[in-house]
Order: C-alpha cells, then structure tokens, then sequence
C-alpha cells in the first residue's frame, strides 16, 4: 500500500507541474463546415480523436500514461444533448487530472469550461458497483459549434499489454490516432506487437518524441443492433500487447502451449490419499460416468467456497485467515480455494475416479470469436477441466457459480478449447445444451371480472443458462430490492399492476431452479368494447416490445444460447359470460430453428379459458443466423408476436353472437 501511495503522490506532483492545456489551431473550414463529412445525418462527428499511450518502469513502479484530446463537431440540437456532458469514468488505481474544454462558436469565439465546472461524481450504482469520475458540460453550445476537450489518465502498475484500442465509436470520426510508446527494456525480449480487427489502420510510423503513430480516416460511426454478435467481431480495434518478437508457426505454437500447460497443471493435480478416498465416496453407487462425473462436479461447486466469486462475500477477518493453497488436497482440507485451485480438485478427483482429466484453456464466444490463427493465448483466457468419458471430451467448469451439472457458461459452449497433453495441445469444440436446458416455466391462475379486472396468482420457474442469469442478476440484492427489481420489470409491460405476497426463492441455490411467486390485479386488462369483453390470454407476453422492428439491418444474428419458454395461463370467466367466437391463435413449426405451438379452448363447463404456449429457439446450435436471412427471422418473430397479441372475444349468454 505504501509503495502504491509513494507512487501515485509522485504522479499527482508531476501532473501538478505539467502546462495548461495547449490547444491545436482551428481551421477555418472546421467552423465552415456545416453538413457531416463522413455519415450523412449525423447529429456529431469527431474531427479528430488523439490518445498518447507511453508505458512506463520507473525504479520498480509500471504505469500507464495517456493523453486524450477529442475535437466534436456539432450539427444538430440532438448532437449537442448527447455529446455537451462528458464522464469521464474512473476504475481501479487510475487517476484522472489536466481536464480542460471550450466550446468554439462559428465566428471563433472561444468560451473556456471553467474550472469549478468539473465534478468528481458518482457515475454508476449497479448491484453494489460505484463507478466514480468526471463529468462536466461545455459551456453554451449549440448547433454548428465545435467542442474540445483533453484529459490525463494515469494507471498506477498496469501497462498497455492486451489493451483494446478502438477506432471505431459511437460517433463518426475524420480522423482518429494512437501514439504509442512502449516500454524499452533491453534486458527482456518482449516488444510490443499489434493485431488488427475489421479494420487497415495505417502503418506504424516513428516520432520525433519517441512515440509511434497509427490512425485512420474516415472511420462511420459504430452502431448498435438487438441479437448481433460481440461488438468487438464488428467494429474496428487494434490489439497491442508484449511477446517475443519472432517469427511462430501457427500449429507449432498451440502445440507446444498445450504441452506446457499439461507440464505446469499436472503436478499441481496430484490425487493423495484423502483425494483418492473422496472421489471413491462420491462415485460409489453410480455405475454411469455421467453420473460419477456430476457427483463430483456437483461437490466442487457445493461443498467448494470459490473466494474469487462474485457470489461469495468475505470478510476482512476471513480474508485475513484465507490460506492459500498448494495441491488438491490443500483445497480438499480448506474446503475454499480460487477457480483454478477448484478446477485442479476436479482434475484430481477425476483420476482418482478413473478418468483422463486435464486442465483445458477456452475461448469465450460472449466476447470475441476465437481464430486459433491468431497466434495469441490472450483469447483463450479462461480455464475449464476436459475429460475423456468413452472416448469423447466433456468439459466441466466447477468453479463457476449457478451452473448446473454438465453446463459451461454460454460463453463456453459450442466454441473451441485447447486440452493440455503430455506430447502436443488439441483443439476440441465444447458441447453444448439444447432448448430443454433452458427452460422459462410460467403459470397463471386467474380470476375475470366484468369490469376487466384480472387478478389471481403468477409462478415462474427458470432452469438452465436462464436460471443462471436471473441468480446472477439477484445474487447482490436485498430481498427488498429483488422484489422492487422483479415489480418494477412487471410494470413496464403492465404499468397499473398491484403487485403482493411477493416471494422469491433459490437465488443461490445452485442446483435448484430460481422460482417466482406472487398475487396480481390489473384494473382494466380487458378492454370492454360494448357488451364485449376483448380478452389477450397470453399474460406472460402482454406488452411486449417486439424483438426487431428495422426492415434491414447490417449485422449478422446472433443469440446467447439456446432456450424454451412453457406457459399455461388459466383465467376463471365472470358469471354469465361465454366465448363469442372460437378463433384461437395459430401454432407453426420455425423450420430447424424452433417451433411455436398454442392451444386454447373452454373447459367443458365453460367457466374458465385454459391457454397454453409452447415455444423454443436456437435448435443444433443455430445460434448465428447470417444476415441475409434477416427477413425470415423478422417474419417468424413477427408472427410469433402477432399470435401472442391475439386477442379473444367474450359476452353475455344473453347477447346475440
């Protein structure tokens, strides 16, 4: 902590002494422009956008250097709400100094930010995340000004090795530039080297300060599309990071990092002999690998406390006693451990059940679609356990919370992992679960009056990859402030529900489905039209936005995982009251992708409508649906939509049809 404190003094004093702010001259044909250069429409385009990154090692203390200097050109009163308030966000050991802004009529009168404009605030509050910063607004601005604004960043012990440097944002941009000064360490022999992505920035030319310049012209603003695949496979970035600077065969490389991970794990998953009588005790009785390996991965993820999960809490007296641990049998004893020391248990407990298990690297489909062409461990950057069960590799990721027995995370399934080997790493593709797995059950028991009203008693039920994002969403939050969460979600579909005995249970329970249950009255769900009662049986859809309303779009289709929804609503009709024409929604089958099937009718002593709505998405893993079939989907989730609105007719007994 000292040596941090020393070092960040050293940098506010540095900062302290640095200039003000030295602005680039303004062209006259920047206040003359008048309609976008690069994207017609834009509301703003950036003229230019400049960061100097300088890595640094001074004594034994890395940081991070980097100066950012954005030009704006303002078009329109939109591009002026969004682009005159800056934040400036502010994470880990980084400080955030030198800020400096103006605002820039046509005619050139420059109007400096002052500096008592400048606030340290509170940017985001999320499931116990305070994201602190900057923000300020430029003074007077209105369309046709250009705003400028620069800042100092300093990260105390980080340098820019695996940094993500975009040139492609949410605004359109004339020019965009990366100054790079990488650290100059003659006794080590890594350099710093670059990967492009979905973009040809310009070759890297020397400055005479040392630095190294790339940029691009011309760059259209980056846009966001619903279910399109990680941001990072479309827009344009660069990778920079530190390796040996040497000339690598793509196959010989993987090879030879398989390798070495089998000779760094292997030793370290050792089976002694508590080990060994543990995994006896758990596969005892099961005669199915199946069955052996979910026992095991069932204790690991129970009966092991992983300390680095966002699930687990400690406290400073059980931080302050957490021993770390050396073997298998350390973490056995400990019963705690981080997600590798929980993993190597598995591997540990896996032999010593009889199987071949070994640690295994994992590309991570959620962020960036690995390429094992790229010559660079840094997308294979999770760990998981493969094991040979018959002959084929499964793959099992203990240490991670709210899975359950044989699931990776989304990310992980269906996409490539390295397994470690004595002689030569092998790429394997994960498994992954299908629609069943995931799974949204939900029932309705309700009561119609005549005026409308609907009221009765909701149920909900996940399992799967959706069990494990609504645990991931509660898991942070009060119970008070889960039931805020869940009513303040009802109400935007639903805005004059009343909402009670609200009761929420196995949000952290691994291997129980999260379950959802409470009492409901909407005053006026059925609309009265006359003496008609207009009637929508689909409760759990009602008001729902439709997943894609643009006719074209530009990205590909991209859906997380695979999943199914069961619904049955049952509604108690009003005394007096019958179905006035028996037109149900229609069910089809979405070809390979899924299917949509409804049924609905009267009991037979016509008091109550029973609906039931089955439907299901992403079958074989067709997850990634190219674009030119953008229209088809529409159509299909238009229908689906169309059906789920589908209302029905009710009226008196004594009315004529």
């Amino acid at each position: 902590m000292k040596r941090i404190i020393r070092c960040a003094a050293a940098f506010f004093l540095a900062l302290e002494l640095m200039p003000a702010a030295d602005w680039r001259p303004i062209d006259p044909s920047e206040l003359a422009q008048k309609t976008p250069k690069v994207e017609p429409g834009a509301d703003a385009e950036a003229i230019f956008w400049d960061i100097k990154l300088e890595d640094r090692l001074q004594g034994e203390e890395f940081s991070l250097a980097m100066n950012h200097y954005i030009r704006i050109k303002i078009y329109t009163d939109l591009g002026r709400e969004q682009y005159a308030t800056v934040e400036i966000p502010r994470t880990g050991k980084r400080i955030i100094s030198d800020v400096a802004a103006r605002t820039i009529k046509p005619d050139g009168t420059i109007i400096d930010l002052k500096k008592d404009s400048i606030f340290d605030r509170k940017l985001v509050k999320f499931k116990g995340l305070n994201l602190q910063g900057k923000t300020f607004t430029l003074p007077n601005v209105a369309a046709g000004d250009i705003i400028e604004y620069r800042y100092r960043e300093v990260h105390i012990d980080e340098i820019s090795s695996h940094m993500r440097l975009y040139f492609q944002r949410e605004l359109p941009m004339w020019s965009v530039s990366y100054h790079l000064k990488p650290l100059n360490l003659p006794w080590q022999p890594y350099a710093m080297r670059t990967m492009s992505f979905q973009c040809k920035n310009s070759p890297f030319e020397k400055e005479p300060d040392g630095f190294y310049v790339t940029s691009m012209k011309d760059v259209p603003a980056f846009k966001e599309e619903p279910y399109m695949p990680p941001e990072d496979n479309l827009r344009a970035w660069l990778l920079i990071y530190y390796e040996e600077d040497k000339k690598i065969d793509v196959d010989k490389f993987w090879k030879e990092t398989g390798k070495a991970d089998f000779a760094l794990f292997k030793p370290l998953s050792n089976a002694d002999g508590q080990v060994k009588r543990t995994a006896a005790e758990l596969v005892s009785g099961s005669d199915k690998d199946e069955q052996k390996l979910a026992a095991i991965e069932r204790f690991c993820r129970t009966k092991i406390r992983n300390v680095l999960s966002s699930s687990v809490h400690l406290t400073p007296e059980e931080r302050k006693a957490y021993k770390e641990n050396h073997s298998p049998a350390d973490t056995l004893k400990h019963k705690e451990g981080t997600g590798t020391d929980i993993n190597l248990l598995f591997v540990a407990l896996a032999n010593a059940a009889g199987f071949d298990a070994r640690m295994a690297r994992i590309a991570d489909r959620g962020d960036f679609f690995f390429h094992k062409g790229r010559t660079t461990t840094y997308f294979l950057n999770a760990r998981s356990v493969a094991v040979n069960s018959s002959g084929k590799w499964l793959f099992f990721d203990p240490a991670t919370s709210y899975l359950e027995p044989g699931m990776l995370r989304w990310h992980e399934e269906g996409t490539q992992a390295l397994v470690s080997d004595p002689k030569e790493g092998f790429f394997v593709t994960t498994q992954y679960t299908d629609q069943t797995r995931s799974k949204r059950v939900r029932r309705g028991n309700f009561k119609l009056l005549g005026d409308g009203t609907l009221e009765g008693t909701v149920q909900y039920s996940y399992t799967g990859h959706a069990a494990r994002g609504q645990k991931s969403r509660l898991e942070g939050m009060t119970p008070a402030q889960q039931e805020d969460d869940w009513k303040d979600s009802l109400k935007e579909r639903l805005s004059n529900a009343e909402i009670s005995a609200f009761e929420i249970k196995d949000v952290t329970d691994p291997s129980k489905p999260v379950s959802v249950k409470y009492e409901v009255r909407i005053p006026g769900y059925a609309t009265r039209t006359g003496k008609r009662l207009l009637l929508q049986p689909a409760f759990f859809q009602r008001n729902q936005a439709p997943r894609f309303t643009e006719s074209q779009r530009k990205f590909d289709l991209y859906f997380d995982y695979a999943w199914s929804e069961d619904d049955e609503v049952t509604i108690e009709l009003p005394d007096g009251w019958q179905l006035d024409a028996p037109v149900s929604p229609a069910s089809s089958p979405l070809g390979e992708v899924g299917n949509y099937k409804v049924e609905a009718g009267i009991t037979a002593d016509g008091k109550k409508l029973v609906y039931k709505r089955w439907f299901d998405w992403g079958r074989q893993n067709k997850l990634l649906i190219n674009v030119a079939a953008y229209p088809n989907v529409k159509k299909v989730f238009d229908f689906v939509e169309e059906q789920d609105s589908h209302a029905m007719a009710f009226r008196t007994a004594g009315d004529a049809k």
